[in-house]
């Protein structure tokens, strides 16, 4: 049963379960109206679903949670698609989540790199600061004397 699960691709298990709800309403002789304010899905969402186009709903919409409420109002079985279906966005998920983690580092790196930026920045900033004072502390020790020198000259 593992090896049908991964020959079968997630528009081949929403196929089958459109045919498989697609069948059992025909055979209870259900229209699509009735159906749609049973369930308050719209007629064009349900036929989409009968024929597993459930890519033609939009986002926003919960389509498996439409497919699963059809279903469980006709009393079809979907376990196994739906099995199938959590299986390929379970590898899906997993694709992705290494293809993220080869190419960016992981958030907590990314920050304690900037913070050691900003560190580096400011540690260079003091540097800076701190040279400048001490020549500027020297010059003015030099000129403080030098305005005493002039002021004591002039009085004498």
């Amino acid at each position: 049963m593992v090896n049908k699960i991964e020959n079968i691709d997630a528009n081949d298990a929403f196929k089958q379960i459109g045919k498989k709800i697609s069948d059992k309403r025909k055979s209870l002789r259900k229209k699509f109206p009735g159906i749609s304010k049973k369930l308050n899905i719209s007629v064009t969402f349900l036929k989409y679903i009968e024929e597993g186009k459930i890519d033609k709903i939009p986002d926003h919409i919960p389509a498996k949670g439409f497919v699963k409420t059809y279903a469980k109002l006709l009393n079809v079985n979907i376990e196994y698609e739906l099995d199938i279906l959590e299986q390929d966005i379970h590898t899906m998920d997993k694709s992705l989540k290494s293809e993220r983690s080869s190419r960016t580092r992981p958030p907590k790196a990314r920050f304690f790199i900037i913070i050691l930026i900003l560190f580096c920045i400011i540690f260079i900033f003091l540097l800076i600061d701190f040279n400048n004072s001490k020549k500027n502390k020297n010059y003015e020790s030099i000129y403080g004397l030098q305005g005493e020198i002039n002021i004591i000259s002039e009085k004498v």
